[in-house]
Order: C-alpha cells, then sequence, then structure tokens
C-alpha cells in the first residue's frame, strides 16, 4: 500500500453527497454515497452499484472491532451525509463524518427501479424502513426504504403524495435481456462461419448476441452478401443494445453532440436483441456512410431480404430487422407485458427448435 496517497500526505479533501445504499454485504455499516460535484448526477452514467462503499467514522468509544461499542449503521438512503476522501488522488475511498439535514426530492432518488420493483426470485418482499420528517413549512416528508441488494431505491411522498422519479434512470423491460432464459439455445457462430470478411470475430459477436429464433437469419444475410459481392465487406456496428447504451446514445441524439438517429430506450429493435446495423466496406476498404451509391438499398437488401430481413428507415439504411415486425416495438412489449419471444410468436415466426 502506498501511504503517499492517503489524506495526510497529499492534503485534505472533504465532500458532501447523499447516501443511495446502506445494504453493505460485508455488514461492516458502509453506505454508497453521491459525492457532490465529483460523481455525476446522470444515473445512466454512474449507477448507484457503481458508486465506491464509504466507511461511516466511529467515535473513540467505540472500538469498531470484536462487537464492542456502538452499531456503525446510522444513515438510511436520502441521509446527507459530509466527509472526507482517504485517498485524495483516486477518491475511491470515502469516509464518512456525520450526517446534515437535507432535502431529497424525486429527481435525487437512487439508480434503480423506482418506487420498488422487487426480483421475481425474491420469495419475500424486503424489509422497510419508514421515516417521517416535519419540514420547517409543515409538511411532511416520508421515505420508505427496502433494504435492497444492490440496487436501493427511495419512493418519497410529501403530505401522502408520492413524487415519480424525474431523473429517468435507465429500466430494462422485465425480459429483455439478451442473456435471460428466453434467449438461451440457438447456433453460436464463431469466425469461421463468416469466411473471407476482415471483420469476422465482430460479426460474430454481434450475431450471436441476438435472439436465437432470429440470429440464424441475419448470420445468412452476411453469407450471402459476402459470397455475391467478393470485392466488398461487410459487419455488424450493433446487434443487441441495452437500455443504458440506448439512452446514452438518444442523450447524445436529442443534444446535438451526434446527428446519429436514435430512439429512445425501449423504442428500438435493438433492445430486443432483434435487429442490426449493417456495415458496408467499399472494395478499396472505406466505410460506407450510407451516401454512395446507395449500398444499403440495393447489394445490402439484396442479400438480407431472402432471409426475411428489411430496412425501410430512409434515414437509417442500415437498420435491419425481421418483416414481421413492425417498424416499432408494440407498447404491451415495451412495458414487459408480453416478451419479445410472445411478440414473434404472434407474428408467426417461431421461437422453439
Amino acid at each position: 500500500m502506498t501511504m503517499s496517497f492517503f489524506s495526510g500526505r497529499d492534503g485534505f479533501v472533504w465532500w458532501i453527497g447523499v447516501v443511495e445504499d446502506r445494504a453493505d454485504p460485508k455488514a461492516l455499516g458502509r453506505v454508497r454515497v453521491r459525492v457532490f460535484g465529483y460523481h455525476t448526477d446522470d444515473k445512466t452514467k454512474l449507477p448507484t452499484h457503481d458508486l465506491p462503499w464509504a466507511i461511516c467514522v466511529q467515535p473513540a468509544n467505540s472500538a469498531s472491532s470484536g462487537g464492542i461499542g456502538s452499531s456503525p449503521t446510522g444513515p438510511i438512503e436520502g441521509s446527507w451525509v459530509f466527509g472526507f476522501w482517504r485517498d485524495p488522488d483516486f477518491m475511491q475511498e470515502p469516509m464518512v463524518l456525520g450526517t446534515i439535514p437535507g432535502f431529497v426530492g424525486s429527481s435525487n432518488t437512487p439508480n434503480g427501479r423506482a418506487p420498488f420493483d422487487y426480483d421475481p426470485s425474491q420469495q419475500l418482499p424486503p424489509a422497510q424502513i419508514e421515516e417521517v420528517v416535519y419540514s420547517g413549512d409543515g409538511t411532511t416528508v416520508e421515505f420508505q426504504t427496502p433494504i435492497d441488494t444492490t440496487d436501493a431505491a427511495v419512493l418519497v411522498t410529501n403530505n401522502g403524495i408520492t413524487e415519480n422519479p424525474s431523473n429517468n434512470p435507465p429500466s430494462n423491460p422485465l425480459n429483455t435481456e439478451f442473456n435471460s432464459v428466453e434467449f438461451e439455445g440457438g447456433t453460436t457462430y464463431t469466425p469461421a462461419d463468416f469466411g473471407r470478411s476482415r471483420y469476422a470475430s465482430r460479426t460474430a459477436q454481434k450475431v450471436n448476441s441476438l435472439a436465437p429464433w432470429i440470429r440464424d437469419r441475419f448470420a445468412q444475410g452476411v453469407q450471402k452478401f459476402l459470397n455475391d459481392n467478393p470485392d466488398y465487406d461487410c459487419s455488424f456496428g450493433y446487434g443487441y443494445r441495452s437500455m443504458q447504451e440506448q439512452q446514452q446514445l438518444y442523450n447524445a441524439y436529442r443534444s446535438g453532440q451526434t446527428t446519429n438517429r436514435a430512439a429512445r430506450p425501449g423504442s428500438s429493435w435493438h433492445n430486443f436483441a432483434c435487429a442490426v446495423d449493417l456495415q458496408i466496406f467499399l472494395p478499396n476498404g472505406s466505410y460506407d456512410q450510407g451516401t454512395r451509391g446507395n449500398n444499403y438499398t440495393t447489394i445490402g437488401t439484396a442479400a438480407f431480404s431472402p432471409f426475411g430481413l428489411q430496412n425501410p428507415i430512409p434515414d437509417d439504411v442500415g437498420h435491419f430487422y425481421p418483416v414481421e415486425f413492425d417498424g416499432r416495438p408494440p407498447r404491451n412489449l415495451r412495458s414487459g407485458q408480453i416478451t419479445v419471444a410472445q411478440y414473434a410468436e404472434e407474428k408467426g415466426i417461431s421461437t422453439t427448435a
């Protein structure tokens, strides 16, 4: 351990933050704190479970060892705390010195599925701790906090009226992650399946991220493209795309940081592992951005359409998805009322081997 990086050698850097999680897996009374000015408030970029654990400092009359002294627990989710960095050069070991009064509104709710969306694997809902705070203007603010696993959430009510979170944390429909049960099985492709392509490894990786019952169509489309166009090459920029990735792309598009078109999270077939962004490479090896001879709507469509794949979006010509699907995921799929496999069955696509 290099002690020169610890406070007292390189200065004392203090901070103020808000507790977002206290379910310390080591039962040491640690808490996760989002520190003002150091941690972004965009919980799609820095979710609660990625915050470092902060150690709560005990008074000298507590041994902090051997079960002697007072409990290190105290702050709850929503508590404002102040402290310092034990490693100010790296800011990965925060220390909590105490709590201070502070209001936590709906925009400050920790990352997670709010108000509460318990994991179906849990047999019983986690215990709740409720606290009522009477503020100076006479209003009542109530914090209801589950002792959850890695994702904590705070349900805030003002005089009995629930405040919905306004920070738009990343929310995944309940059954769309490609590593869930409905996406098990199917053909596993290797670089050898895409022959001469310089991008065979990446193509295999992207194809394998797709739903198993649609995977072969895209693989066959690539193989036909390579066979029919010996001077060209192709790959996929995206296959499956998580809700968090979609949120980042959407934020960049909406803010003007990029001109690349991006849908809201849950509104793209990428989020359901049923779409790709085709990349075509010209005979000279350069990337075709979709403006050179309409290769995506000619040789691209010719290769993929025989396998039931379409690219009808004029300003997103590399985006291919099944012809049976609507242009965007329906509401009951986006909300998690049905799975993407159920939707595919409704559209006449068999999802069983």
